[in-house]
């Protein structure tokens, strides 16, 4: 035990940067994440959601875009969306807002 002390300040900074991984599904692998509202027109609104973790803005900007685009297309798929309008979606994206509108579009 004593061997594991030196260690422990690692622990507690990587270990809730592990848990706040989103691990994407088959139903949200299909969610799109658009910034044009055209797409989303003829679509049935579902609800707000928000792809914001307490980690991201510890992370690298790049790696915060993709874990912020995996939560909000995994809590999209959540409500049974297809679609979320969010500026997320933009490549140039630089934050703070991490939040989407979720639409199910089709049939």
């Amino acid at each position: 035990m004593p061997r594991l002390i030196p260690l422990l300040p690692a622990l507690l900074v990587l270990g809730p940067m592990l848990g706040a991984c989103a691990i994407a599904t088959s139903r949200s692998n299909i969610v799109v994440l658009t910034d044009n509202k055209a797409v989303i027109e003829p679509c049935t609104k579902l609800g707000e959601i928000d792809g914001a973790a307490e980690l991201h803005s510890v992370l690298v900007l790049d790696k915060a875009r993709d874990a912020t685009i995996s939560r909000l297309k995994i809590r999209a798929a959540d409500l049974g969306g297809t679609h979320v309008f969010t500026t997320v979606a933009d490549i140039k994206w630089k934050g703070p807002s991490t939040a989407g509108t979720v639409y199910k579009c089709g049939a």
